[in-house]
């Protein structure tokens, strides 16, 4: 078993003994800053056929601004989510009606939502032995305070005795503190230490301990290590280790990559010119190769085009900064990196707004919401979608072009709330 499984093993074998608790509701794991990403992975395992239980995990990022109001919103969500996966069971022969009943005008919020999971719960018992796993990562939270007023709600409403809540908190940073004391059997927390250092280093090291892919694997795990760590004086060493690795067995790419590592460094500790000096080196280097024909060198000049943008705004010279932008987003048009095209749009269109040149502003939102029609749903939070979509629709300023953004952002990401 590869280290990274290893890891992901660690939250299976946590959820099976979560599972098995009769009078656990809600389970909260506790990560370090840089390991969140390992429940993402642990999730999208739970969907295919190496899933360590028949459970089946919704995830909800619906964002906790108000612990009322935000079961509207999370109804809306879910209604969207479940509406899909339907139609997918269909053409399984497997018909389950969305209780959609459960919507009356004449219960609160927190009722309809309970009810409504109540009743698909019901629903689904037909076709599984599982829980159901309502996964809450919000995208933003009010405030502590609301988060677990939310989650107070959902536990003392009466969730079916097979569902079951999943959410996730910050080792040094809880947000959680106070909830497991309050519901002692209900609440169920674990802290989690992946050692991701560790992780890297061992993925590292795998082969031939002289061989220069292995050494530069190990250089460079140090160095992001140094970089994680704002440990310039390490970035730099291991990072001429990596370089001349590189310049002996050509690769090109590689180096180009360091460099960019290098340049995030100086950019953390705020000296700016250095690096852009690293920025312009990765273009220099980059771009004869992406002329004859290297794909990946175009990519890492259009990372090199974002970070000089971003330290021209920083430092105010926002026309430079467009500049960069206007580069990036061309590249990546091209390339077909969408992700990226929609982040240099995004950009552009605040430099833009910012510059007070409302009309280029507008442009761009609109170029970056046509390019999102090349995503898939699931990437839409990844593109950071509903964020920019809310600060679009709130740049309007008349109630003719709020209907209009209304129209527009339903299309692209369907009923939810800016």
């Amino acid at each position: 078993m590869n280290p990274l499984s290893q890891r992901i093993s660690v939250l299976e074998r946590l959820w099976q003994e979560f599972r098995r608790l009769p009078d656990a509701r809600l389970c909260r794991w506790l990560f370090t800053p840089d390991e969140h990403w390992f429940l993402t992975l642990f999730l999208q395992k739970q969907t295919g056929p190496q899933a360590v239980s028949n459970d089946i995990f919704i995830t909800l990022d619906t964002p906790v601004q108000h612990w009322q109001t935000f079961f509207e919103q999370a109804l809306a969500d879910l209604s969207e989510q479940v509406g899909h996966d339907l139609l997918l069971l269909a053409d399984q022969n497997i018909r389950i009606q969305w209780p959609t009943e459960a919507n009356g005008a004449k219960q609160d919020p927190i009722t309809r939502f309970i009810s409504s999971v109540n009743l698909l719960d019901a629903r689904l018992r037909t076709y599984t032995d599982g829980l159901l796993v309502l996964c809450l990562l919000p995208q933003a939270t009010a405030s502590n305070i609301v988060l677990d007023r939310t989650l107070t709600a959902l536990l003392m409403g009466g969730l079916s005795p097979t569902v079951r809540i999943l959410i996730m908190d910050t080792i040094g940073a809880e947000q959680l503190a106070t909830l497991p004391g309050r519901f002692r059997q209900e609440v169920c927390s674990n802290a989690i230490n992946l050692q991701l250092q560790k992780v890297i280093h061992q993925v590292a090291a795998l082969g031939s301990p002289m061989a220069p892919d292995v050494k530069f694997r190990q250089w460079h795990a140090e160095m992001s290590t140094a970089l994680t760590q704002r440990d310039l004086p390490d970035v730099l060493y291991f990072a001429q280790k990596c370089e001349l690795i590189c310049q002996q067995e050509r690769w090109a790419a590689l180096e180009g990559s360091v460099h960019l590592a290098v340049a995030q460094a100086y950019k953390d500790h705020r000296r700016h010119e250095d690096a852009l000096d690293r920025y312009k080196r990765v273009i220099d280097q980059m771009e004869p190769l992406y002329d004859a024909g290297d794909a990946l060198a175009g990519r890492i000049s259009l990372v090199a085009w974002l970070g000089a943008g971003e330290i021209y705004e920083t430092t105010r010279q926002r026309q430079r900064a467009i500049n960069e932008y206007e580069l990036a987003s061309s590249r990546a048009e091209h390339l077909k990196e969408w992700l990226l095209a929609i982040e240099s749009h995004r950009r552009l269109a605040l430099a833009y707004e910012q510059n007070g040149r409302s009309r280029l502003s507008e442009e761009h939102y609109i170029r970056l919401f046509t390019l999102a029609e090349h995503l898939p749903p699931e990437q839409h939070p990844v593109a950071r979608l509903p964020e920019i979509g809310r600060q679009y629709w709130q740049r309007q300023q008349t109630p003719d072009k709020r209907r209009k953004a209304d129209e527009l952002l339903t299309q692209l990401l369907g009923n939810r709330r800016w």
